[in-house]
């Protein structure tokens, strides 16, 4: 059950509120990216190439602009598809820091890092680079026409009873909306102890 309308109609089935579609919908879209949210899952990890138009030791990078739906960092290395197997090519990570220690306790710049600032990736490297690979933690796709959630496809009750404890909760039917909260807690324990048992 991965397909958004039939979360929709699986929620309106509990409620017993068809007339509240528009707000079944936003609650079925705000219940993935809550159940999306509960940890940093390997299966939202997505990973690009990168192709910078000049070589350069320091390089920005729009992030958002290659990846609309970012989440969170994960990793930055070095690329090049003319090194051979098992070839060193060190250090192949860029080490994430915060702007402020940019420069080391000698006032000098650090080299093979990059930080987060807005929505800009800055890099600097020891070595003029064209090519790295991204890695980062992407937002599910909750537009109706597009929609897309593996917790959706794998544990779709985790969602629905979320979003049915919302709309309990916004026509003022408390303890209903407590009664399917507790179950989707439950769903949400499920899903994590099983992504850990599995080492997703």
């Amino acid at each position: 059950m991965s397909v958004f309308s039939d979360l929709v109609d699986e929620v309106s089935s509990i409620t017993l509120r068809p007339n509240l579609e528009s707000q079944t919908k936003s609650a079925v879209r705000a219940a993935t990216l809550t159940a999306h949210h509960l940890d940093y899952f390997p299966k939202d990890m997505f990973e690009t190439g990168l192709q910078f138009t000049t070589p350069d030791y320091v390089q920005s990078l729009d992030y958002k602009s290659v990846v609309p739906n970012w989440r969170a960092f994960k990793y930055l290395r070095k690329y090049d598809n003319t090194v051979e197997v098992g070839q060193d090519l060190t250090p192949k990570f860029f080490e994430l820091i915060t702007p402020e220690v940019a420069l080391d306790s000698y006032g000098l710049v650090r080299n093979n890092t990059c930080y987060l600032a807005g929505e800009t990736l800055e890099i600097r490297s020891t070595t003029k680079d064209t090519y790295m690979l991204l890695g980062c933690y992407v937002h599910p796709n909750v537009v109706e026409a597009t929609y897309s959630s593996w917790i959706a496809a794998e544990y779709p009750y985790a969602i629905i009873y979320g979003a049915a404890a919302t709309i309990f909760s916004q026509i003022g039917y408390e303890e209903q909306a407590g009664n399917l909260q507790q179950l989707a807690n439950l769903q949400y324990n499920q899903l994590l102890q099983q992504i850990v048992a599995r080492g997703d």
